[in-house]
């Protein structure tokens, strides 16, 4: 991995550890993060997002006219393969990793992608964890000197013609799943909602702080890998998406996606794709429409 000169210095300090100069990088605000743009993989302006199959966990990665944003980064099992893949697209700098929360199926490779490419920012709530995934994805934040942003409801992010903005967490709940970031990736006039493992009372929280309207997207990613504790009526009637994507693994041992969400979506005649069937699922769109692609 490449190492730029204009990085400031970092020093661990406080609960996250990560302090740029005087001020910490830990931040809530809407803020203009410089994107690295300049890539010629899209005809026009198209961009698309990426459902990878990583098993049992979570990783996506919204790509557009040489931009990047990683939302997870799956398990520690599926981290050569996640590092693979996103390398075969030809990428090597990643604008923003978001990672929703500490739990090792959503940063099990975290520190393989910090060391594989140049992330220009990190985006994660202030919530921790007491296990070897977290530390290691910590300390290659420390080392990479990677900017963390706060993710709480309201804040707002762009990367040229992308803007990210989280809509969840609406307030501090102290259990992983209930402080699990939630981002909105707006490109055009399409959006792709992505719920990490964002369970029914915080999703109620959140529409309450932001909003049913904050909500309308064209894709989501359901919450939770498909459990029957996440995607409440509430959530969907807001949303209206007209694809969902769920991600788990084939056969898993938590019985995902449940029977109740399958129900939900069906009801509401949303399009269904899940990774575990067709494995990893592509979402393309022209700023105007949306469609599922190779």
């Amino acid at each position: 991995m490449s190492t730029r000169s204009n990085k400031p210095s970092v020093r661990l300090s406080g609960k996250y550890g990560i302090i740029i100069g005087a001020a910490a990088v830990l931040l809530s605000a809407v803020a203009t993060i410089p994107f690295f743009g300049g890539g010629d993989r899209y005809d026009g302006a198209t961009a698309e997002a990426r459902y990878f199959d990583v098993g049992q966990g979570d990783a996506a990665m919204f790509l557009w006219d040489g931009g990047a944003i990683l939302i997870d980064a799956g398990t520690n099992e599926s981290q050569r393969d996640l590092v693979d893949e996103i390398e075969a697209l030809g990428i090597d700098e990643i604008d923003c990793a978001v990672f929703t929360h500490p739990h090792e199926d959503h940063i099990g490779g975290a520190d393989y992608v910090l060391e594989a490419f140049d992330v220009n920012a990190v985006i994660m709530p202030d919530t921790t964890a007491d296990s070897n995934s977290y530390y290691s994805m910590m300390e290659c934040v420390r080392e990479e000197r990677c900017p963390v942003y706060d993710a709480e409801a309201g804040g707002e992010y762009t990367f040229g013609d992308v803007t990210l903005s989280v809509l969840s967490p609406a307030k501090e709940f102290g259990e992983a799943n209930l402080d699990s970031a939630v981002v909105m990736i707006e490109y055009g006039d399409v959006s792709f909602l992505f719920m990490g493992d964002c369970e029914t009372e915080a999703e109620l929280a959140a529409l309450d702080k932001m909003g049913d309207d904050a909500f309308d997207c064209d894709v989501i990613k359901i919450g939770h890998h498909g459990s029957y504790t996440s995607t409440s009526e509430e959530l969907l009637s807001a949303a209206t998406p007209d694809i969902a994507v769920i991600s788990c693994g084939k056969g898993n041992d938590y019985g995902h996606p449940h029977r109740e969400t399958l129900e939900k979506l069906e009801e509401h005649g949303i399009a269904l794709y899940r990774t575990d069937r067709l494995g990893t699922v592509t979402v393309k769109t022209d700023g105007k429409t949306v469609w599922v692609g190779n």
